[in-house]
């Protein structure tokens, strides 16, 4: 009867610790989704493509901030601040190029997808 109560025991044992074996392991990949779905989310390319055109706003009058208080502050007869001027001015103009670029590809997108909407229901079908 003692052995019984015993290997009752070591049964219910088991069951526990393989039932916490499958509550880690579910809550190991709650966790590994949780960090994928925040990872993803949070991705800069989905944030642009979730919010293209504050992004570029956003980018234009930092930028222009930067470009007015760097024009300001900067010594004429100092060759490293014209230096790092010239350089800045090349990458603003760099970055505005390629907002530009993303704006426009965004809302060629857009445009096609409306225009794919507005034909699919005339395919076959003739106007009268």
């Amino acid at each position: 009867m003692a052995r019984e109560k015993v290997d009752e025991l070591e049964k219910k044992k088991q069951e526990l610790e393989e039932e916490l074996n499958n509550i880690e392991g579910e809550l190991d990949n709650s966790i590994d989704q949780v960090r994928e779905d925040v990872s993803s989310s949070l991705a800069p390319k989905n944030i642009i493509r979730k919010y293209p055109l504050p992004i570029v706003g956003a980018s234009a009058v930092i930028g222009f901030l930067l470009g007015h208080k760097r024009k300001s502050s900067t010594s004429s007869s100092d060759k490293v601040g014209e230096f790092s001027g010239a350089l800045l001015s090349e990458l603003k103009r760099l970055a505005t190029r390629k907002a530009i670029s993303f704006a426009t590809d965004y809302i060629e997108n857009i445009l096609e997808e409306k225009a794919e909407e507005h034909l699919a229901p005339n395919n076959g079908e003739q106007d009268d």
